[in-house]
């Protein structure tokens, strides 16, 4: 073999050494892409359960306010049923 061939072997090595380390970065890309995908998955699982107490704690919230403005309704109605009763009785001038 010449230098000729020599060195288009040398250069044939060059550039198949130059591939491997591209792929070697490209490997390492994909990982770190692979794991920031696992990363945010997690933290979307995560979102979607705080999400859904939420909603469970707003529903609650809400049954108990409007359990609250019934209450503070029948209030209303036998405050003003005792007044009735209060005015008819004056009206006996017992």
């Amino acid at each position: 073999m010449g230098t000729a061939g020599l060195a288009d072997f040398d250069l044939l090595e060059k550039k198949i050494t130059q591939a491997a380390e591209y792929i070697e970065k490209l490997k390492a890309a994909k990982k770190q892409i692979e794991d920031t995908n696992n990363e945010l998955k997690e933290k979307l699982d995560s979102i979607y359960i705080k999400n859904e107490e939420l909603t469970k704690e707003l529903r609650h919230l809400k049954k108990e306010n409007k359990g609250k403005k019934d209450l503070e309704k029948t209030r209303e109605e036998l405050n003003s049923k005792i007044e009735e009763m209060l005015a008819k009785l004056e009206e006996l001038d017992i």
